[in-house]
């Protein structure tokens, strides 16, 4: 190591490389850098003359990898993926010894779901300190430096260890407040999630599609969480999924608005994310987590058993 820190006064040069190798593109590099693309084939040109061999072949059309240049960056990746996981392993046994769990869920949820229920939860878990890790958008997979995720998967065998959370069900909701003026008869308010097509209402209400009717309004949101907040101002209906409007059903903040529960036949589930050795509290905290859940389910089951049939792919919530 002595002998590489007097051949090589600074890192950076191998970084922009593999992040030039990485990208294919000397611009690439800049713009993940924050640096000028001059300055990307200065520091790439710098370790071409220290080490004596091309890394890069510069044509009109780009530069390529050379087999030299191909072979260093391959070192540098394996070497940068080691430096990765031992950081995450630090991170994971100071975060451990520090009681904290992390969770990838959806900010709606979080926002109306866990939130409420942080007081009893710092109750059953005194020592600890939850971390989560927010989606505004459709679930994707989670990261492999969390705890705990909620998602829909499609086998769940091959999720892991996991638990199913909560079926997945549409109620249409709104507040109390906008049920009572919106039986004059007069156009509706729809509150829209953005990602999904405005078919959706059409096939999981009996509500139909925005602009059905004369003097019909729909206002369309990216981040579903703003979305039942302003359902919960007053603001218009909006497709309440069950794994984040329950305990807002259960308070009577939002209320089902045409009597029928959307069951898709998927199911959310949690899932134990986390590599290395078994977290006997994170199972705990997941157990908990379900029993939460269920006392909603069970409670609301007068609402949930009006059911209306699903569609052959629904597309689901975060």
């Amino acid at each position: 190591m002595d002998d590489f820190s007097r051949r090589f006064a600074s890192l950076k040069p191998f970084l922009i490389f593999e992040c030039a190798a990485r990208h294919e593109s000397f611009s690439g590099a800049a713009r993940a850098f924050n640096i000028s693309q001059p300055s990307v084939s200065r520091n790439v040109a710098q370790l071409e003359r220290e080490i004596g061999v091309l890394l890069f072949d510069r044509r009109a059309t780009g530069a390529r990898l050379t087999d030299d240049g191909r072979e260093l960056f391959h070192a540098i990746t394996r070497g940068l993926g080691t430096i990765a996981e031992t950081v995450t392993r630090l991170e994971r046994r100071r975060q451990e010894a520090e009681g904290v769990v992390r969770l990838s869920v959806s900010g709606s949820f979080v926002a109306h779901w866990m939130a409420p229920r942080l007081a009893a939860f710092t109750r059953a878990f005194p020592d600890v300190r939850l971390r989560f890790h927010l989606l505004s958008g459709l679930m994707v997979d989670p990261p492999e430096d969390v705890d705990l995720a909620v998602r829909i998967v499609d086998d769940p065998k091959e999720a892991g260890k996991n638990r199913a959370f909560a079926p997945e069900i549409v109620i249409p909701v709104c507040s109390p407040g906008y049920l009572d003026t919106s039986r004059t008869g007069e156009g509706r308010t729809f509150l829209h999630f953005a990602d999904h097509p405005r078919t959706i209402w059409r096939d999981r209400t009996a509500l139909g599609q925005p602009g059905d009717r004369p003097g019909d309004l729909c206002h369309e949101f990216d981040d579903y969480s703003v979305l039942l907040q302003a359902a919960l101002d007053g603001s218009g209906v909006a497709l309440g999924w069950l794994s984040v409007t329950s305990k807002l059903l259960l308070d009577g903040r939002l209320v089902p608005v045409d009597g029928t529960a959307f069951h898709t036949g998927r199911t959310h589930r949690l899932i134990e994310v986390g590599h290395g050795a078994p977290r006997p509290r994170v199972s705990q905290i997941a157990e908990w987590l379900v029993a939460r859940m269920a006392e909603d389910i069970a409670a609301l089951d007068p609402v949930l058993q009006r059911r209306r049939a699903p569609p052959d792919a629904p597309p689901s919530l975060p």
